[in-house]
């Protein structure tokens, strides 16, 4: 038989040795595989074990459909996402406002972000604080980012990221929702005779389908974050049930086999972030970082950095083990001053017997050093822990180590419905030696309510300890309150709080009312209430607080201005979004079946909240629209770039229609079905009861051409006159 006949018979042609490119195979030669002949009806059978199958994808349709990168939109406008908050006391008037300005094209998204405060002259005035100005372009289809500006480096898995301005070229997988990230768990199981199948993941349902003899795997599934088990129940055409049940674990940040990830960035580091609009490093600074996947359970990473001298270098990995966790190890070298200093990194995650566990260690001596420490000068470096060694020029970087050593080790899981987590963290920092161990216990109770504990104590030397308990529980349909005592070594807090959400609808109202009490120990009660309100053009907020013998007056206003074929005024925006035009005055507006909006008199419309890189329906209601106007499509899909805005036109205009009553000669209604045309073009219509006829792209004069439904065609005359907002209805017109 030919290879690739067994190929689509589902056999594993590498499995049973067959070379690439071989044509003719020798049944009799396949291990593990028995073939008949049967003379009586001249076919073959074939028995054989699993392991000579392929395994039959059965959710590969789940997987998202690839993106095609030619369908991304983006149209040139500009956003502005703002936020004000006033603070009026006895003490004067204190007023802080931020803003992020984006410009969007086709080339790119511009944006700039600050914030800026202003006081009394008597304390401080008018302060304005830059943050981030950059200019970034997605390549979708090779799935790269290039940001040229203010930007954060990556810091690989030791060293520590750091703000920069520079250059930064960036693979990332995440861009690409139609991209597997990582590297999936990939679950198998084997079907003695045809059945259905259904998929559980911790209890609920992912999958159901159908399944032949033979072995089968799910390669899509949802990363659920850690542990999780699956249960796969199959169900023969006898009603007999099989359950299979298996571990499952989801290591984050694994690559698929064969997948690369990098981060290059250079540039000059920046220093004082939130405080100066422009403090940078003066010596020139450069890193790189790498992740690749080797197989779908080894990723191995490196990186490396460095400025004037300094230069660090790490590399690591992670690994799955097995079906019940993950691996993840590193260890960096960096020499800076002429002085050498390691630091390591070991974690480990499982999950056994339903329990999940996670520990870990981080060392390094006081010479490591990377690019965020060793760019801080020493006037920078204000309450200095103990733990910090200085160079002895003032004018160089500092050494800086903010903690010689880490242990952290936990544990969470359920029992009786009680949801329990375990923690133990080792510090040493400076002299101070940390051993604190926590415990937290959360139970639902009745019917949305829950019942939660937390306690900590610290058996280092700060010998700090503290128990905190309370419960949550339902105030009507949307609003909710929550009551909790604490008890620490300082003293004893009460602290109530009911609040009820706006939700995301236009036009709805929230609020909150909160109490902190002293019961022991020194400090002030503080109390506060305010109410929001979820405008169509920002989010409002009104509050009033009192600490202490303080009392504050508060408002807060956050929300954007979209200059995109006009100008629209919205809630914030930090995603893709589209502007709808020509949808005809007061016209519902959906995205992605769900009623959002309407159009205002322009027929134009903001439609915020697009999923960026994926396929959007958009669409109109054309039931509202007027009868003598019509849309020239009423649905649209579009893929938004990110960050970006999409120009929707549905194309709604006036046009000239009518409903005509054709009878003949001898005034009779012509019959149903009779096929009508207009003259000089437009399409074949035909008539309806009582004569009547819809008939559009008409003109002052027009003459019809009609073929009655059964033999025999006449012809007829008639004069057109518009009428705005009303159906024109002309007739009886005799057809001859």
């Amino acid at each position: 038989m030919t290879a690739e006949r067994l190929r689509l018979l589902g056999f594993d042609l590498r499995r049973l040795g067959i070379p690439p490119g071989e044509q003719l195979v020798k049944l009799a030669d396949l291990p593990g595989v028995n073939v008949q002949y049967r003379d009586s009806t001249q076919s073959l059978s074939f028995e054989a074990g699993d392991k000579a199958l392929v395994p039959v994808v059965l959710d590969e349709s789940a997987l998202q459909p690839p993106l095609n990168p030619d369908s991304v939109e983006t149209s040139t406008g500009a956003v502005l996402n703002y936020n004000l908050f006033v603070d009026g006391s006895r003490a004067g008037l204190h007023a802080t406002g931020q803003y992020d300005f984006r410009f969007i094209s086709r080339y790119g998204v511009g944006q700039t972000t600050g914030f800026a405060n202003w006081r009394p002259p008597s304390k401080g005035g008018f302060e304005h604080v830059r943050l981030d100005t950059q200019w970034r372009y997605v390549d979708v289809r090779r799935v790269l980012a290039m940001t040229v500006g203010d930007t954060i480096a990556d810091g690989g898995q030791l060293a520590t990221a750091y703000r920069m301005a520079g250059v930064q070229i960036r693979r990332n997988y995440n861009e690409r929702p139609d991209l597997v990230a990582t590297a999936l768990p990939v679950l198998t199981a084997s079907a003695a005779v045809p059945s259905s199948v259904d998929l559980y993941l911790n209890g609920l349902r992912y999958f159901s389908g159908q399944v032949g003899r033979g072995p089968f795997e799910f390669r899509s599934l949802p990363n659920l974050g850690g542990g999780a088990t699956a249960t796969v129940v199959l169900t023969d055409a006898s009603g007999r049930e099989t359950k299979i049940t298996k571990p499952l674990f989801f290591v984050p940040n694994l690559l698929p086999k064969g997948r690369i990830g990098f981060s290059l960035e250079a540039g000059f580091p920046r220093r004082n972030y939130g405080t100066r609009s422009f403090d940078y490093y003066p010596d020139f600074a450069a890193s790189g970082t790498v992740a690749y996947g080797l197989s779908d359970r080894l990723t191995v990473l490196g990186h490396v950095e460095g400025t004037r001298g300094l230069w660090n270098a790490s590399l690591g990995g992670i690994t799955r083990l097995g079906d019940w966790g993950s691996l993840t190890a590193g260890l960096a070298v960096s020499r800076f001053q002429g002085r050498i200093g390691i630091r390591r990194r070991i974690d480990v995650q499982a999950r056994v017997a339903g329990i999940n566990l996670f520990g870990g260690i981080e060392d390094a001596d006081s010479r490591y050093q990377d690019i965020a420490s060793a760019t801080l000068t020493r006037e920078q470096l204000t309450n200095r822990s103990p733990d910090l060694v200085v160079a002895p020029d003032p004018t160089l970087p500092a050494l800086l180590s903010f903690s010689r050593r880490v242990e952290r080790f936990g544990a969470n899981f359920s029992i009786l419905r009680t949801g329990v987590n375990l923690n133990y963290t080792h510090a040493r920092l400076g002299d101070d030696d940390l051993r604190i161990a926590s415990l937290s216990l959360f139970r639902p109770v009745f019917r949305r309510s829950s019942i939660w504990i937390n306690g900590y104590k610290d058996f280092g030397s700060g010998r700090e300890w503290g128990v905190f308990a309370g419960i949550t529980f339902p105030l009507g349909r949307s609003g909710s309150a929550s009551a909790s005592v604490s008890r620490t070594d300082r003293g004893a807090r009460l602290q109530t709080r009911a609040w009820r959400s706006p939700g995301v609808r236009r036009g709805s109202f929230g609020w909150t009312v909160t109490s902190n009490q002293a019961l022991s120990g020194p400090s002030d009660t503080y109390r506060a209430a305010n109410i929001a309100y979820l405008a169509r053009f920002a989010t409002l907020e009104a509050g009033i607080e009192q600490y202490g013998g303080d009392v504050h007056a508060t408002a807060y206003a956050e929300g954007s201005i979209v200059a995109m074929n006009g100008i629209y005024a919205a809630p914030r925006i930090d995603t893709s979004f589209a502007v709808v035009t020509g949808a005809g005055a007061n016209t519902p507006v959906l995205s992605n079946t769900k009623l959002v909006t309407r159009t205002n008199k322009r027929g134009a419309a903001l439609v915020t909240d697009l999923d960026p890189l994926q396929p959007n329906t958009v669409s109109i209601d054309p039931t509202l629209l007027p009868v003598d106007v019509r849309p020239a499509r009423t649905d649209a899909v579009v893929v938004p770039a990110p960050l970006g805005g999409v120009v929707i036109d549905f194309g709604v205009a006036r046009e000239n229609s009518a409903v005509v009553i054709l009878v003949d000669a001898a005034g009779r209604v012509l019959p149903v079905g009779t096929t009508v045309t207009v003259r000089g073009g437009g399409e074949p219509t035909v008539v309806g009861y009582d004569g009547r006829v819809y008939l559009t792209g008409l003109g002052s004069s027009n003459e019809l051409d009609v073929q009655i439904d059964g033999g025999g065609t006449c012809a007829a005359q008639f004069d057109y006159q518009p009428a705005e907002g009303r159906q024109v209805e002309i007739g009886p017109v005799t057809c001859r």
